[in-house]
């Protein structure tokens, strides 16, 4: 049969799930897809003739070429979903006959599947099962093109909302029961990743300027106990020590090195979760020092924890700091130390500066570099004025006094490099907001901040901006901005705002989706089972309850929903029970004949069962009082209702096994 129009909740869900794919297609594949949509649609209320069949073929090569030539690769994520998207468009423009659409219907199964594989958040997630609705709606529909559910929409969704909480018991079940893999549903390893913008492994002038406007999660901590102080937060990613070959006004993240030479306080420990979002990076966040790392990570010698891959996507882990400890007490290696001492650029300024305090013992000169901060009129600003030239630092500390904490950092590493105390930079986080039961780090949060080695005290944290904003560290980002209404408002943190309000809101709903739908790996499936008393160690007995308690739901349900539909179909909850009653007698050899009433019918069944004689007797006078009364009373219907379906208890099992014996 030649089809005039593509079924409306079919275009729905085609138009939808291309809309939310279309973030993460190439620019290359959009004009095939919106032409191959604009022809099929001006075909239908138009009447543009179809592409002829080459030139399908032709679009279909072109299409792949294109695909081809962007990603270098016929398989993976990216270029599989964009391949998708195109065969869709494309078969759009084949679709001639009523049964084409199945066809088109499949691919909209994959299209919306595909969905999930970007971005798997609660809003998308619904949105997903909205069209996955009018998708089975659509199906309705093309599948009883004659019949009353292929005409109206209604009704089609209608049904098909039916049948989707039909199916929601069964699904919930094998969620919650089926063995899990050991990784949380986002753990799934993809290519090319959803690496977003953040901490980089080379700090330049005015990097953090820029993460200061971002109020996007970075990542989110949940504390076995109570949440560390505001001034412990100090979350490290990267220990720089080196210049950048090209710019040596830039620092560089050091590599990997060997274990830490490290002494930890055990009254100090902290234990923490930690769910990261993607950064495309090795590094872990991490409270001081980390005793214990999560799989597949190790600690290296500046404390920092590498994963084994990037972090492409979001991930989960567990750690265990020390917030006191003692790094590399004692000596340096000469090239080591060499290393911290290392000055880059020109700035005769700060070395002049520094060699004045030469004199003086190592904690009196770091003391000394902290009050020059503290005396002289420095501002902390996201608007420092100029910071080119091979001389940065020396127009920041003698000319601008206006900087960012990568320019306090930076300048208090080489004052004390050119004061001979070895020092290097560490950035990461520092603070976070505190949203329910977590800890919520923003990329605003970024930080950067100095440490120093002295030989008895070994390795020790200095911040520079705390000698001249402290509310950015005791407080956070907001206190310290509150006054720049260019940050956004969850950033500086304004109580009275409702955009911030709506924020923390989805922010909370968001997490405790990453958390208990997300982040329902195979751990917390014991952790829960074991709570209820079922915790089996092999994976086949979670399995086998799994389906037991599904097909037993599935079954109750559909019984109930099948008495449900007999009772609509009887009129009335009296006539459901006494065609029950009749279905009852019947099997126990008692059936009604045509001129038989139902007074007739009941003094017989009485006779053949006497010990059920009393009731039938009653159920016979209600029935009739009810029946013929000018005004039955409630109080008659509802004894009449009682004794039906006392009546019907006592027959059923009797004429079940009557049936059975016979």
């Amino acid at each position: 049969m030649a089809l005039a129009r593509l079924d409306p909740l079919l275009w729905l869900v085609l138009v939808g799930s291309v809309g939310l794919l279309l973030p993460h297609l190439p620019w290359t594949v959009l004009p095939i897809v919106i032409v191959a949509f604009a022809w099929r649609r001006v075909h239908e209320v138009g009447g543009l003739p179809l592409p002829p069949r080459w030139m399908l073929l032709l679009l279909a090569a072109a299409s792949t070429a294109v695909v081809v030539l962007h990603f270098h690769a016929l398989w993976g994520r990216d270029a599989g979903v964009a391949l998708l998207v195109v065969a869709a468009g494309l078969k759009l423009l084949e679709t001639h006959e009523a049964r084409d659409q199945y066809g088109v219907l499949l691919l909209a199964f994959f299209l919306l599947i595909s969905v999930l594989l970007f971005d798997q958040a609660i809003v998308i997630f619904a949105l997903v099962m909205a069209l996955f609705w009018l998708l089975v709606g659509a199906w309705m529909g093309i599948s009883q093109p004659a019949g009353p559910t292929g005409h109206h929409l209604g009704q089609r969704l209608r049904e098909s909302g039916r049948l989707l909480l039909i199916g929601l018991p069964f699904t919930l079940i094998l969620f919650a029961l089926f063995p899990r893999p050991p990784g949380a549903l986002w753990g799934v390893q993809q290519p090319g990743g959803q690496a977003q913008t953040g901490l980089s492994e080379q700090m330049r002038p005015g990097q953090f300027d820029q993460l200061a406007e971002d109020p996007s999660p970075a990542f989110r901590v949940r504390f076995d106990g109570t949440p560390v102080a505001p001034e412990q937060r100090y979350w490290r990613v990267f220990v720089m020590s080196g210049f950048a070959e090209d710019d040596p006004e830039s620092w560089i993240a050091d590599p990997a090195m060997g274990s830490p030479r490290v002494e930890t306080i055990d009254e100090s420990r902290v234990a923490y979760q930690v769910t990261l979002e993607p950064t495309g990076a090795r590094q872990l966040p991490s409270l001081a020092a980390a005793i214990e790392t999560p799989p597949r990570s190790r600690l290296d010698g500046n404390l920092v924890v590498h994963r084994e891959r990037p972090v492409d996507d979001r991930l989960r882990y567990r750690l265990t700091s020390a917030l006191d400890y003692r790094l590399d007490v004692g000596s340096l290696p000469r090239f080591r130390r060499q290393q911290y001492l290392a000055l880059g650029g020109l700035n005769p300024l700060l070395t002049d500066l520094a060699d004045d305090w030469r004199d003086q013992p190592p904690a009196a000169r770091i003391e000394l570099a902290l009050a020059y901060f503290r005396d002289q009129p420095f501002a902390y600003t996201r608007s420092p004025g100029r910071r080119d030239g091979a001389d940065r630092a020396d127009t920041f500390l003698f000319e601008t006094r206006r900087g960012y904490c990568a320019d306090y950092a930076d300048a208090f590493v080489r004052l004390m490099r050119a004061a001979d105390v070895p020092a290097r930079v560490v950035t990461g986080y520092q603070g976070g907001e505190l949203n329910g039961d977590y800890l919520v780090v923003r990329q605003s949060d970024a930080h950067a901040w100095a440490e120093v080695w002295t030989a008895d005290r070994g390795w020790q944290r200095v911040d520079p901006t705390a000698a001249v904003a402290p509310e950015r560290i005791e407080e956070g980002i907001a206190r310290s901005m509150a006054g720049d209404a260019s940050l956004p408002a969850t950033v500086r943190r304004e109580e009275g705002s409702l955009s911030r309000q709506m924020r923390l809101l989805v922010e909370q709903m968001d997490n405790r989706w990453n958390q208990y739908v997300l982040g329902y790996d195979g751990r917390l499936q014991q952790e829960w089972l074991g709570k209820l008393g079922l915790a089996m160690n092999h994976p086949v007995w979670p399995a086998l309850w799994a389906l037991a308690l599904a097909i037993t739901a599935w079954w109750g349900l559909l019984v109930l929903l099948g008495r449900r539909e007999r009772r609509r179909q009887a009129g009335s909850e009296v006539e459901y029970l006494w065609t029950r009653l009749q279905d009852d007698l019947a099997r126990l050899g008692i059936h009604r004949g045509n001129p038989e009433s139902e007074r007739a019918l009941l003094r017989r069944a009485a006779t053949t069962l006497p010990f059920a004689a009393e009731d039938l007797r009653r159920v016979g006078q209600l029935l009739e009082a009810t029946r013929y009364a000018r005004s039955p009373s409630r109080r008659q219907s509802a004894l009449l209702t009682s004794r039906l379906a006392n009546l019907h208890r006592r027959l059923f099992w009797r004429s079940r096994w009557k049936r059975r014996r016979s």
